[in-house]
């Protein structure tokens, strides 16, 4: 772990740090034993404002760090998908905390912890160690966040506090995690080593702000004690949980970090819960649900334990809203992304153009791959109903296809 950060050090000293950050997202994890084909099955909704357009590059690795599919959207800092050689997965939800001091090394640390992780992390817990150890060595400097790793074996989740403050759980494997943009760790227990982790002094340090009273609270609640008042009571957060906990367990799961799914969970059952928008505006216009307006990609990791890393490991994306999008696999052994993918030849030129390239970007690149599916999804002027007949072609076309993804794979190897 020194030699880690002692290469992040140097790492973010090269690099400059911005304090923009977007507060979105939603996110499932499925350990392996309560999914149909014993995979940890990990799904992310990317929901972000404003021109943004996706670029997907495989970086190749190096003495320095892991290969890796990098799903990139220019100038965003926390918004970035990535899945490395071993599986390790990486995804964020926004979820705000209520601090408002925080204390920082430096200029503290933000878009380099999920690049971090895919670049040095072997399997999720070790993934869990380097993003706890950014934050309690430089601290994080926004208000909050969720990061959800999983690799081949389990899946976590790793909640940030603004500062040096952290704390994460790990998945049950017969059990579903999901998550909107508050934090959903409860109980919290460091020293049970195989199911959690986080800041020695998260309990001591809530008490001393009063965010905890031992005495009149009863049992220590992490997300209790540290989130945002308005995250907690946002009616989309509400909504969108609700829909996902239906799915999942047939009712409502408040208060619960994970639970037991009502039947196994497939591939299938993530792209549908990723697509779910149940209730329309009054202009046809999709409303926050699970899938919405802001979302700009769709990743499902399907990351199997018995197939080896580079057919085991899949990112399918949709690169746009789920709901009228194929998703398409992205194989952990790939070496390359198939031509057009990325606005710069190399990912080098992309990572040290990430935050500066990041304007007018359809006006840059008008022939950029991401506007055709960027612009699909605007024509559904009533999606409750074009849902279906979308669902039905995506279904058969996908169907139709599976038999021939292992020569759609092949074609990209080296």
């Amino acid at each position: 772990m020194k030699k880690i950060l002692t290469t992040l050090a140097l790492l973010l000293g090269c690099l400059g740090l911005s304090a923009a950050q977007d507060y979105n997202c939603f996110s499932v994890i499925a350990g392996r034993d309560a999914t149909v084909d014993g995979s940890v099955l990990m799904a992310h909704n990317e929901d972000d404002s404003g021109e943004q357009m996706l670029n997907i590059y495989v970086v190749p690795g190096g003495e320095r760090n892991l290969r890796y599919i990098w799903c990139e959207f220019p100038g965003m800092e926390v918004s970035d998908v990535l899945m490395n050689q071993f599986g390790v997965s990486i995804a964020s939800n926004g979820c705000p905390s209520r601090e408002d001091k925080g204390e920082f090394t430096g200029e503290g640390v933000l878009y380099e912890v999920r690049m971090a992780v895919a670049k040095y992390a072997r399997t999720a817990r070790e993934a869990v160690s380097v993003i706890g150890s950014m934050v309690e060595t430089f601290g994080y400097k926004g208000s909050g966040r969720s990061y959800i790793v999983a690799d081949p074996s389990e899946g976590w989740v790793v909640s940030v506090v603004k500062g040096k403050h952290w704390v994460a759980q790990r998945v049950p494997d017969d059990k579903v995690m999901t998550i909107p943009n508050y934090y959903v760790i409860q109980d919290v227990d460091l020293d049970d080593e195989e199911n959690f982790a986080g800041s020695e002094d998260i309990i001591e340090y809530a008490i001393s702000r009063g965010w905890y009273d031992p005495a009149k609270d009863g049992a220590f609640s992490f997300a209790r004690a540290y989130a945002s008042e308005a995250s907690v009571s946002s009616l989309n957060n509400r909504s969108r949980h609700h829909e996902a906990w239906t799915y999942f367990f047939g009712q409502d799961r408040p208060g619960e970090f994970a639970a037991v799914p009502r039947k196994k969970v497939s591939l299938r059952d993530m792209m549908n819960v990723l697509s779910l928008h149940e209730t329309v505006g009054a202009d046809g216009k999709l409303e926050n649900s699970i899938c919405n307006d802001h979302t700009v990609l769709s990743s499902i990791f399907q990351l199997r334990p018995n197939l080896g890393f580079d057919t085991g490991c899949v990112m399918w994306n949709a690169m746009g809203h789920p709901c009228c999008q194929t998703f398409v696999p992205w194989y952990a052994g790939m070496t390359e992304a198939p031509k057009g993918f990325g606005r710069f030849k190399t990912a080098a030129e992309a990572e040290k153009k990430h935050m500066s390239d990041a304007k007018d970007k359809r006006k840059k690149y008008p022939n950029h791959f991401y506007w055709n599916y960027a612009d699909n999804w605007n024509v559904l002027d009533d999606p409750s109903e074009q849902q279906r007949e979308i669902f039905r072609a995506r279904n058969k076309f996908e169907k139709e296809k599976t038999k021939n993804y292992n020569a759609f794979v092949a074609s990209f190897y080296k």
